[in-house]
Formats: C-alpha cells, sequence, structure tokens
C-alpha cells in the first residue's frame, strides 16, 4: 500500500499546530496568572504602602517645621530622617549631642523642596509601575492616590543684560549646603574645638608652620593665612567633624592631634584625591581631570588641560559634566571644603560646550561672580 505523503504531512502540520496553539493558550495563562499576581501585589500593597509612607513622612516634616523651622526640616527630610519612627529618633539623639544653628538654617537658600524631592519619588514609582498599570487596566498611578503636586522649581541662574556691549551672561545661583552637619555644633564636653589649641596642632600639617607662629610672650597662635584662610578653615572643619569620635581627653587635647592628622587626610579624600585622582595597590585610581607627565620633574604627574577619560565616558556633554560636579560640590559638609574643593581645580579644563571647568566652580561656590 503506497503511502499517502501529502495526508501524512498534513497530519503531521495539524497535529503541530493544535501542539503550537495548546502551548500558547498555556503561556497565555501562565501571563495572565502572573500579571493578575503582579497586579494584585502592586495595587494590594506595594502603591498603597508607599502612599502611607509619604503620608508619614509628609507628618514629620510639618512636625519638625512647625518645631524648628521649615529649612530645619527640608534639611532633615533630605537627610532621610523623616521617613519614620527610627530616623526620627536618630535625629533627636543628634540634637541632644548637637547644638543647631539657627541663624545660619534660617538665612540658607536651598535648591530643592520636600515637594520637589515627593514629585521626583512619584515619578520615578510611575516610570516603574505605570506600564504594568495600563496592562491591568489602570491609567496611571495616579489614578491609584499617588499623585503629583504643585511645586516651585527654582531657577538654577541668574541672567544679567548688559544693554551698552548688548551681552547676556547667565551666573549659577549658589544654593546652600543641605548636609544637617553643616548647622550643627557638637555641644559635649571636651569636644567643642579650642581656636588656639586648633592653630598650634595645624603646625604639624599642610605646611601650616610657615603661616602659624607662637607669641613668645603671650604663648597665643598668630595666624598669618593670606590666601590659604579658606583651607585653613576646612580644616577645622574636618577636625571638628570627627573629633568626637576620637575619645575627647582633657578640653580636647589628648583627642587633638589624631582628629586633626585624619581630618587631613579626609580633607585630601574630598578634595584633591577626587580631582587628581589616588594611587593605590592595585595601581592608580583615576580622577576627575587627565595627569601628564611633569618634564620638570622626572618621574611626577601633573593635572593635563582635559578632563580624564573616564569621566568623559561617563559624563560626555556639558550639562551632565555641570550637574554631576555642581551636585557632588554641594554634598562636601561645608562651605569652606566646598571652596577649597574648587580652589585646588586646575586651570585650563574646558566642558564639552567650551566653558571654563574652574571658573564655573569659583561661582557655584561664591568665589567669584
Amino acid at each position: 500500500m503506497a503511502i499517502d505523503f501529502g495526508r501524512l504531512a498534513q497530519g503531521v502540520a495539524t497535529g503541530y499546530l493544535q501542539a503550537k496553539i495548546r502551548n500558547t493558550e498555556a503561556n497565555d495563562a501562565l501571563k495572565a496568572n502572573t500579571l493578575a499576581r503582579v497586579g494584585e501585589t502592586l495595587i494590594g500593597e506595594t502603591i498603597p504602602n508607599a502612599i502611607e509612607a509619604e503620608k508619614v513622612r509628609r507628618t514629620n516634616y510639618d512636625n519638625l517645621a512647625n518645631q524648628y523651622g521649615t529649612n530645619f526640616a527640608e534639611v532633615a527630610d533630605k537627610g532621610m530622617f523623616t521617613i519614620d519612627d527610627t530616623s526620627m529618633k536618630r535625629l533627636d539623639e543628634l540634637l541632644k549631642d548637637n547644638q543647631l544653628d539657627a541663624e545660619k538654617l534660617k538665612n540658607a537658600n536651598f535648591e530643592t523642596d520636600f515637594n520637589n524631592r515627593y514629585n521626583q519619588r512619584v515619578m520615578s514609582a510611575e516610570e516603574k509601575y505605570n506600564p504594568i498599570l495600563k496592562q491591568l487596566g489602570v491609567d496611571n498611578i495616579g489614578a491609584l492616590g499617588y499623585n503629583t503636586v504643585e511645586a516651585l522649581v527654582k531657577p538654577t541662574e541668574t541672567t544679567t543684560k548688559d544693554t551698552m556691549a548688548d551681552t547676556v551672561t547667565q551666573t549659577p545661583i549658589k544654593f546652600d549646603n543641605m548636609q544637617l552637619s553643616d548647622y550643627l555644633t557638637p555641644t559635649g564636653i571636651g569636644v567643642a574645638l579650642d581656636p588656639n589649641k586648633f592653630a598650634k596642632a595645624a603646625q604639624s600639617v599642610r605646611g601650616f608652620d610657615q603661616l602659624i607662629k607662637i607669641d613668645p610672650v603671650t604663648k597665643e597662635a598668630v595666624v598669618t593665612l593670606g590666601d590659604r584662610g579658606i583651607e585653613f578653615t576646612a580644616l577645622r572643619d574636618v577636625t571638628q567633624e570627627f573629633l568626637s569620635q576620637f575619645g575627647t581627653g582633657k578640653e580636647g587635647e589628648a583627642s587633638l592631634p589624631a582628629a586633626l592628622s585624619f581630618a587631613d587626610k579626609v580633607l585630601k579624600e574630598r578634595t584633591e584625591d577626587i580631582i587628581f585622582g589616588v594611587r593605590t595597590a592595585s595601581g592608580r585610581q583615576e580622577g576627575m581631570v587627565s595627569l601628564v607627565a611633569d618634564s620638570k620633574t622626572p618621574g611626577v604627574m601633573k593635572a593635563g588641560n582635559t578632563f580624564s577619560n573616564g569621566f568623559l565616558t561617563s559624563f560626555p556633554d556639558a550639562l551632565s559634566q555641570k550637574k554631576y560636579i555642581a551636585t557632588n560640590i554641594r554634598e562636601l559638609p561645608t562651605l569652606a571644603q566646598q571652596q577649597l574643593f574648587a580652589q585646588k581645580f586646575p586651570e585650563g579644563i574646558k566642558f564639552s560646550d567650551g566653558t571654563d571647568a574652574k571658573i564655573f566652580l569659583l561661582q557655584i561656590t561664591g568665589l567669584s561672580r
């Protein structure tokens, strides 16, 4: 009996199609079940929990604003102290051990406020969850009560027009730091930093011995810093920041040398090491700027006239370059440290749009207009 290959092929094809249909139906059912479970968790738990967390955060923020003022509440919220009871307790402990500089806070000008930061969190959630919600028949996350609010977006530059020269100059607005530590002063016994004792101890680092002398009669430190005043202040700020971690000793004397030595290293890490890179056991860790061989001193590297390859790869355009630098310099705890960073940055390096990087840094830190 002859084999009917046409019928055989038809039977194979029919069987394949039937199996394919069954497999597709099974896959569709699995996808539908998975989507249902994800949707149930998202709509029933994740988003309601996020909304409730925002209510707690807002309540904590409002309570702090009523007690200490709006600017303190902004700094506390930016520092994540408003998210829950545990973080609020940590804030209470900090306030017990430190004195709040209310005057400095009152006059501060911050780039963001609670509503702006809240909207950023909502938009991040929208980007993350809206594609899933649309598959579930929900238009967007706002339909579930997670909505943005009206917020004031502050300008980041001032525009000055010179009618005589017919030119327009845009200058970055300098915003104040939102690090809580910048508005706190330790109050523990032996922790407060004595200016005279610090000046004497500072003779041992950074060549300050050439600028600080001891009066033979009064035994007081005579400080003549000139253009290195910012560096001296920055070192004092970092020393104060870590002094309490080295034990108080008698009026802070026992801890001061150790804290000062540690602060010297930290200040270098926060400024020069970020700018120029640092040598590690596994080789040199690249900084923000390129390095070239110093023709006058064999074996020594000096700053080149461009950003480093790694920096340019991560931030290829001028906008991202400026935003990264501005954001990170504002993370430095005090103004003196921010200004020292600007001073240490080498001259001649340009952003991708041709503007001068050092001038930009001097402007945003208030050293130049």
